[in-house]
């Protein structure tokens, strides 16, 4: 996706996005270390930690710690940015309570890392306090890999190639025909409507939609609409089974999970799936 953020939103979505399944979740967590440190610490023996720990089955303790709802703190924050951290003691650590981790051998109290320097600050560890280092974490951020300001010269060949990809429309799509268009429509809006940050762009094949990158892609086809949504078959919430795995299959667009829309009392449903992959992103 060709946009660079600018300052406000890369703050709202590095905040609350999935940071550890990203390929560069460690080399994100190591620039935060290293960012305007004289002295570079090595990666080589760190792990990436989840402070809130990644086992579903939690532990009493932590149950206590994150609340009456703490399946939902834990599935929100679990790979967010403010509940990861690097250690050389990773295995040590694993489900233990939030104070062994603080105070065992290895633990947090005996970390040089700066990124824990707010963790070892706390006597608690629960949906505030991840929120409040990922707040930390993300102006550091900001400042590691700040907003360009580039001239109009070094912005025009990035431009040109943007406008590639206006050549194209609704009326591109040979299997376009009044019932998909009022399916299309409906879905574009519905769509949209998720929020500003939404960008729609007409592709050869498909029409991608997205947000820090596509969350939705849509092939009109002659009865119905064919979507492929970004997410891993298998943290897709799909109680009426409307999803096909076709990971590892080939297809226009990008993600693991096949959609169809087929009717316009399919839509309500289509957009619980659709909206799973936009709010996985971390956009509000």
């Amino acid at each position: 996706y060709k946009e660079f953020p600018k300052d406000d939103r890369f703050l709202e979505i590095f905040r609350t996005r999935d940071i550890y399944n990203m390929n560069r979740c460690r080399y994100i967590l190591g620039s935060l270390e290293n960012w305007d440190n004289k002295s570079v610490v090595s990666l080589d023996n760190l792990t990436t930690e989840h402070i809130i720990p990644q086992n579903p089955d939690l532990s009493e303790s932590w149950k206590n710690l994150l609340g009456n709802n703490w399946s939902e703190v834990q599935k929100k924050h679990l790979h967010s940015i403010g509940n990861l951290t690097l250690t050389a003691y990773n295995s040590e650590m694993s489900d233990s309570s939030f104070t062994d981790k603080l105070d065992m051998k290895g633990g947090f109290k005996e970390s040089a890392l700066r990124l824990n320097r707010y963790v070892v600050g706390q006597t608690t560890w629960g949906e505030q306090q991840v929120i409040e280092r990922a707040a930390i974490l993300s102006d550091v951020a900001k400042n590691a890999w700040p907003y360009p300001i580039l001239s109009e010269d070094e912005l025009a060949p990035y431009q040109k190639q943007e406008n590639k990809s206006s050549q194209y429309s609704l009326e591109s799509y040979d299997q376009l025909n009044p019932n998909t268009r009022v399916l299309f429509e409906k879905l574009n809006t519905r769509i949209l409507n998720l929020s500003t940050f939404v960008k729609r762009e007409f592709k050869k094949m498909y029409i991608a939609y997205k947000a820090d990158t596509n969350f939705v892609d849509v092939v009109i086809q002659k009865s119905r609409l064919r979507l492929t949504v970004n997410m891993k078959y298998d943290d897709v919430v799909d109680p009426k089974g409307l999803c096909k795995d076709i990971t590892d299959v080939g297809r226009w667009g990008n993600g693991d999970v096949d959609l169809a829309l087929n009717s316009l009392e399919e839509l309500d449903d289509v957009m619980k799936i659709i909206e799973q992959a936009f709010w996985q992103q971390g956009v509000d």
